[in-house]
């Protein structure tokens, strides 16, 4: 098996589990995101072992960068409120993963996917229900299943490739 697809298998197995908690428990636990980081960043670290003794220095080098730029990128938003923590670190171990190229479109799609999951469900709580647009906007969406749907997607599509 190559390094590649162990990462592959990791991020879409670490993908299932965030959207089934976040979904159901409306939280992405640290006992998931830590290991998953630090496994992307053991793998990124032995990429192209062992034709280079060490590794690939700019392979593990973008992979931390990419963890360092979601944290520094979102954490106004997490400051805001506007995302959870967790939220946060799923990108992360989602940059340990794979690298800042596949950490941008994972972001770009999974807003997108968010921002469609949110119109839906507005617009599904105002008919069913209808309710006013304030009091279903005060409604806590889970992120993270977009987030992780997102690198799901570019997993699928073969962004990096």
């Amino acid at each position: 098996m190559t390094i590649e697809i162990a990462q592959d298998l990791v991020l879409a197995v670490f993908a299932l589990v965030v959207m089934v908690t976040d979904f159901r428990w409306r939280r992405i636990p640290n006992v998931v995101t830590y290991p998953a980081m630090a496994i992307g960043l053991a793998l990124a670290a032995v990429e192209r072992f062992p034709g280079e003794i060490l590794g690939s220095p700019a392979g593990f080098i973008d992979h931390v960068l990419a963890l360092v730029a979601a944290l520094v990128l979102l954490y106004p938003l997490f400051s805001a409120r506007a995302m959870k923590a967790g939220d946060v670190k799923l990108l992360m171990t989602v940059g340990a993963l794979k690298g800042l190229l596949f950490l941008f479109w994972s972001f770009v799609y999974g807003a997108v996917i968010g921002g469609v999951v949110a119109l839906a469900y507005v617009g599904v709580q105002r008919l069913a229900r209808g309710r006013g647009f304030r009091e279903v906007m005060q409604t806590f969406i889970p992120y993270g299943v977009s987030l992780a749907a997102g690198a799901l997607l570019a997993l699928a599509v073969g962004v990096g490739r």
